[in-house]
């Protein structure tokens, strides 16, 4: 019985797994297909694969530019996020502040709030600081979304470190600086990675900052993807090449980091 059980469930995952991960190999067909057979009927199942769509893209549009500019934006913003907002969690989670919930529900409305609501003053106060169509606009905008988010997720991992540990540390002799770097912040490095690569995934899906602010001067490719579909109708080949290119980096990051992922968004699960 528990066999069947155990097919029955191996089944199941497959065809969810099938499921989830078409589109993406759908994704791969038609961004190697060639463009006379793409809207074959019947489908055209082989074919001799063609790169003429990613030349397209890189080479004739020139969009490679705009995945320099995700890449530089996305990364830039999710590391100022860490840097700024891994103190600040730990704050939060450890020391009295002065109406401390007060502060982090503000910090937490801060990411309820829509973009559309921001993005208009973003756009007046960076015109008079002359930081309109930059990497250095873009990246200061993406902070007002992912640095909140990352607050409010960090500090639950805080607060599961036991505090046993960094009293030793303090009875040991370490300064507070001390027991933040060498205690805390080593077991913090799971969920620091899980909550970091989540703001650089919502960093680089971001479209509406990147159309209103970065203009044609620093243009994403969230922003870029949609100029692919033209009076004339869609390009699916450069489309399709286009999405898949701006899959893979993101998807890179996961695999590379997927054990600190997996470590860091089950701490606390299980407790001893």
């Amino acid at each position: 019985m528990r066999g069947r059980a155990a097919v029955g469930l191996t089944l199941l995952l497959a065809g969810y797994t099938l499921v989830a991960i078409f589109p993406v190999l759908w994704m791969v067909i038609l961004s190697v297909k060639p463009e006379a057979i793409m809207f074959s009927r019947p489908p055209v199942w082989t074919f001799p694969p063609t790169l003429e769509h990613y030349a397209h893209v890189l080479v004739e549009k020139g969009l490679w530019t705009a995945i320099l500019n995700s890449v530089i934006v996305s990364f830039a913003s999710t590391a100022l996020v860490v840097l700024i907002g891994t103190p600040a969690a730990y704050s939060f989670a450890r020391f009295e502040i002065w109406r401390r919930d007060d502060w982090f529900l503000f910090i937490l409305g801060t990411r309820m709030a829509p973009p559309i609501a921001l993005v208009i003053p973003f756009y007046l106060i960076f015109s008079r600081l002359h930081l309109l169509n930059s990497h250095a606009g873009l990246i200061l905008a993406y902070l007002t979304f992912n640095l909140s988010f990352y607050i409010w997720v960090l500090r639950s991992f805080c607060r599961e470190i036991p505090y046993e540990l960094e009293e030793a540390a303090l009875t040991e002799g370490y300064s507070r600086w001390q027991v933040f770097l060498r205690v805390a912040l080593p077991l913090l490095r799971p969920g620091i990675i899980a909550t970091a690569v989540l703001c650089l995934i919502f960093a680089w899906n971001e479209f509406l900052y990147a159309f209103i602010l970065g203009g044609r001067d620093v243009q994403t490719l969230p922003v870029a993807i949609p100029g692919l579909i033209t009076p004339g109708g869609v390009k699916w080949g450069p489309l399709a090449a286009l999405g898949l290119i701006a899959v893979v980096p993101v998807l890179a990051v996961v695999f590379t980091l997927q054990r600190h992922i997996v470590r860091g968004l089950t701490m606390g699960a299980v407790k001893g």
